[in-house]
């Protein structure tokens, strides 16, 4: 997302109505995202919008850089309808 737009809520609101279409349309059971741990503003979507933390995932991206590490998040359709 452009950094102009930081900040807004948009990705908040984005990944709201994405879990909401995966759970009530397409009747998904468990959502799941990565992301890295060094993305605060990427972590704090996923947290305001409900997922769990399970853990990290050591190295398991390649990158231009090097490997990268990933946090693991997730979310039952349960947890969600109880919101």
């Amino acid at each position: 997302m452009n950094p102009d737009y930081w900040g807004m809520g948009l990705a908040t609101e984005v990944a709201n109505l994405l879990i909401s279409f995966g759970f009530s349309q397409l009747n998904f059971h468990r959502l799941y995202a990565t992301c890295d741990p060094r993305n605060c503003g990427s972590i704090r979507v996923l947290e305001k919008v409900g997922m769990t933390k399970e853990g990290r995932m050591r190295e398991d991206l390649l990158i231009k850089d090097g490997w990268r590490d990933s946090l693991l998040y997730s979310l039952l359709d349960h947890e969600w309808f109880e919101k």
